[in-house]
């Protein structure tokens, strides 16, 4: 049971720790596979922790963002067109935004604060990702399950850990990009 409780915070604390959550949600299943704890305990744990922590992520968009994008620094940072534009986007598609935000790993938090600011219906964004977060808890804690069985893969997970800093690395860039070209649009017209 208290290796439950480890993994909830382990996961949990992927909102300010800079550790993408799959690798916490892997590490969990690969723990069940251990025998350090049950993989239905582990499964509960990851799914307790994504949706408290999704939700916290949602309410501090809410409640701060908003605010923080009337200063003259907010403004700098994302622009009034740009925000009109995102807030849009969040109203009519909020059911794709947060299925975006779920499985794009270094966007996730911006995504879900965006869809706070957005002032989308809280009811609705927690229904939604926590339906979203079993799919995905079971995908990524029954892979680092299956990872445990594995002793090949095991060696090789030093190619594994590339592929996801690559990755994240590129999420990381890729909002920057889309930014300034949205930006550019918009000042072309």
């Amino acid at each position: 049971m208290s290796t439950a409780w480890a993994i909830f915070g382990v996961v949990l604390s992927t909102l300010v720790v800079p550790l993408p959550e799959e690798l916490a949600l892997l590490g969990a299943g690969w723990m069940a596979h251990a025998g350090n704890v049950s993989l239905a305990g582990a499964y509960l744990a990851c799914w307790a922790a994504i949706v408290l922590g999704d939700s916290t992520t949602y309410l501090v968009g809410r409640v701060f963002l908003p605010r923080l994008l009337r200063t003259r620094i907010g403004q700098k940072i994302i622009t009034p067109p740009l925000r009109g534009w995102g807030e849009n986007l969040v109203q009519r598609h909020g059911f794709r935004a947060i299925l975006l935000g779920r499985f794009l790993v270094g966007l996730r938090g911006p995504v879900y604060l965006a869809i706070g600011a957005a002032r989308y219906p809280a009811w609705r964004f927690t229904l939604i990702n926590a339906a979203i977060g079993l799919l995905e808890v079971a995908l990524m804690v029954g892979a680092g399950y299956a990872f445990g069985r594995s002793q090949r893969l095991a060696s090789e997970m030093r190619w594994v850990e590339i592929a996801i800093a690559v990755a994240v690395a590129a999420l990381l860039i890729f909002p920057l990009v889309l930014k300034r070209q949205i930006e550019r649009r918009h000042a072309a017209t």
